[in-house]
């Protein structure tokens, strides 16, 4: 977490950005955490999408926490982002599930007796201690049989297993083509005690994983899409953590955080963040209005190296639409020539965009909103 020092005391941040750390710093979401116990309840596996940084993998880290005071449940986090096939799939897999089932010191011994034949390969990871493995695994039929003796160590236990895997779209980047939402569906009809969750924050990819008919998982999962953290109870948050801390804030302060970033969880905890490293007895209007700026100024660099590798008509476009936010179309004259831009490089700008995650789509019967998913970066350009 993050500290600031004050009168030689320490004092915790309480709008941590990147690990959870507690139902205390966690805002909301109760929503969230009765569809999702429902579902584990009702053996309904799951997909669970949204927009990045809203709030994804802390939601589940909170929803994880609660399920691990259950008798006899014992959820498992997995996080495939890094992974570049399926081996590497598989083996992030395995660890997890054997670390879940054995204690640290008999791991390597229960690893080696189970997937001797795979000749696994154990180290540990020289920044985490956490144990590494390898396993030999060269054809489809060892993926399906490491699968299976993964899920069995499951399977043969009392307990009811919750299993996470984040980032699962991942596996639709892979140079081959993957065999993981098939080896796993295949395995769902046999599972009484294992529930499954897959996560990702690029939907597009994961729509086509769960959501066409020729695709191994389709009609498999029911599906959740996370949503903004509501208004109130952001309102409430923030206001409780830094009367908390004696610092007093205004009612104006907190609408303009939420306003400035719109409700958008990583953002708003990332300027609150920054507002509360200031310390002061008061926070007040202007306070935040600088803190804003600050905010963006530590993007800054980023921003401007990004801008330097896009082609100039998705530069062009991108400022466009930071600065007319929802009033335009891209197809309308008055906008192609307030922008200097042609129908023809408009639309290869947007596919562009969109094909590369800068843009979401928001749609409103029949009408397409286009949104910069950075909201760092929109105000960025916006101030250009």
């Amino acid at each position: 977490m993050f500290y600031v020092t004050c009168f030689m005391k320490e004092v915790v941040n309480p709008f941590e950005l990147f690990s959870y750390q507690g139902p205390k710093y966690f805002c909301d979401r109760e929503d969230d955490v009765v569809k999702l116990n429902e579902a584990f309840q009702n053996r309904r596996n799951t997909v669970l999408s949204s927009m990045r940084r809203l709030g994804k993998t802390n939601l589940i880290m909170h929803w994880h926490h609660q399920l691990s005071k259950i008798k006899n449940t014992t959820p498992i986090y997995i996080d495939v982002l890094g992974t570049k096939n399926d081996n590497e799939f598989i083996e992030q897999f395995v660890v997890a599930v054997v670390k879940a089932t054995s204690n640290k010191e008999n791991f390597a011994q229960k690893l080696l007796s189970i997937f001797g034949r795979l000749r696994p390969q154990i180290s540990l990871d020289p920044y985490s201690g956490s144990p590494q493995v390898s396993l030999d695994i060269h054809t489809n039929a060892d993926k399906a049989a490491t699968f299976d003796i993964a899920l069995n160590l499951l399977s043969e236990s009392k307990e009811q297993f919750q299993i996470a895997i984040d980032e699962f779209q991942v596996i639709e980047t892979y140079e081959k083509p993957s065999t993981i939402d098939a080896i796993l569906r295949s395995h769902f009809p046999k599972l009484t005690n294992i529930h499954f969750l897959f996560c990702g924050s690029q939907q597009h990819m994961l729509s086509t994983i769960f959501s066409n008919p020729k695709r191994p998982m389709f009609s498999s999962t029911q599906h959740l899409t996370l949503d903004h953290i509501p208004y109130p109870a952001y309102f409430d948050f923030i206001k409780t953590h830094f009367e908390e801390h004696d610092m007093e804030i205004s009612d104006q302060s907190i609408h303009e955080i939420l306003t400035w970033t719109q409700s958008h969880t990583f953002y708003t905890h990332f300027l609150a963040n920054e507002i509360f490293s200031k310390h002061v007895e008061k926070v007040t209007y202007e306070l935040v209005k600088n803190s804003e700026v600050d905010c963006i100024k530590l993007f800054a660099v980023n921003y401007e190296h990004l801008l330097s590798t896009l082609p100039s008509n998705q530069t062009t476009l991108l400022k466009a639409i930071a600065v007319e936010k929802t009033n335009f179309s891209i197809n309308e004259k008055a906008f192609l020539n307030k922008y200097n831009l042609s129908a023809s490089s408009a639309s290869l700008a947007l596919k562009g965009l969109l094909d590369k995650d800068f843009l979401i789509v928001k749609m409103n019967g029949n009408i397409k909103s286009y949104y910069i998913q950075d909201v760092f970066f929109s105000k960025y350009l916006e101030m250009q």
